[in-house]
């Protein structure tokens, strides 16, 4: 009995201080937001209750939100399946022991080290219709001299592709890099006995089993799909309109410019919902019996 009691002083001594950081700074103000999503609020007067009407409104046709969803899909996808394919590309080449593999690692990581406002303030040069655009002098170098505006509002979404990618091949080329060095060469070199070619050794070898690195890939992808915020709310100048909102910016700007509160809650409940329903569906997708190496 006293080593049992001893094991669990132990447990609270260790793992209470951070349960309750993370109650106080996360379960607290999720539940917060739960309870104020049913209210109708403008965050100064009295709230009032109005039970799952702000849910409704959301869901129903035409709404803001349901704008919003369509381009967190859109933003989710297509730059997602670009990265996976290029940065899988990019780690089994520097896999191959490629000269200067070094310095593509450092080249390809560099932009996860700039924060996020910075890179987008970075590519709203880029895309800038005036003559520091690099895009743009690109185009009158070949004779089109009509500067074209990437960053309004009727392009941005497809603007913000390549950004998205060029930010985050980096990463994910070092975790999948990380992964298949960790896969002994012997089954490489037996692999080549067999005369298994480069493409069967990759899909045959490689992919089984770096799965569950691969897994984890897809899945920050989507999550960060479901969450982007950053380029969309700097390339509008801090004023997205329903034709570029994500879920992020229309609950910051519900609740911050709008002041309707319950609302903006509401959207932030969703989306905290969204994104488990998501994570827990990729991992049942992804889900394959462990290889063990």
């Amino acid at each position: 009995m006293t080593r049992r009691a001893d094991k669990i002083r132990f447990l609270i001594l260790f793992l209470g201080p951070a349960l309750l950081v993370y109650t106080v700074f996360v379960l607290l103000p999720a539940f917060n937001a739960l309870r104020m999503s049913l209210t109708r609020w403008d965050g100064l007067g009295k709230a009032e209750f109005v039970g799952l009407a702000n849910f409704g409104k959301m869901v129903s046709s035409g709404s803001d939100f349901a704008t919003a969803i369509g381009h967190n899909i859109y933003l989710t996808v297509v730059p997602g399946a670009i990265i996976l394919a290029l940065s899988l590309f990019f780690a089994w080449i520097v896999h191959q022991r490629v000269r200067g593999a070094r310095v593509f690692r450092v080249a390809f990581f560099f932009p996860n080290v700039v924060s996020s406002v910075a890179i987008a303030l970075l590519w709203v040069l880029i895309y800038s219709p005036t003559k520091v655009g690099l895009l743009n002098n690109l185009r009158a170098a070949f004779g089109q001299t009509d500067p074209v505006a990437f960053t309004e509002s009727s392009r941005l979404l497809t603007s913000i592709v390549p950004m998205m990618v060029w930010s985050a091949v980096g990463f994910y080329m070092v975790l999948f890099l990380a992964a298949m060095e960790n896969i002994p060469e012997d089954y490489y070199e037996a692999s080549k006995l067999d005369g298994a070619a480069p493409a069967v050794q990759f899909f045959r070898i490689t992919l089984p089993l770096m799965w569950d690195v691969l897994t984890t890939g897809i899945i920050f992808l989507v999550v960060g799909g479901l969450k982007f915020f950053d380029a969309v709310w700097v390339m509008e100048n801090g004023r997205p309109g329903p034709s570029t909102h994500t879920m992020a910016t229309l609950m910051y700007a519900k609740v911050f410019e709008e002041y309707n509160v319950g609302y903006g809650s509401a959207v932030a409940v969703l989306l905290f919902g969204l994104v488990l329903v998501a994570t827990l569906v990729s991992f049942r997708l992804m889900r394959r019996e462990r290889l063990e190496y």
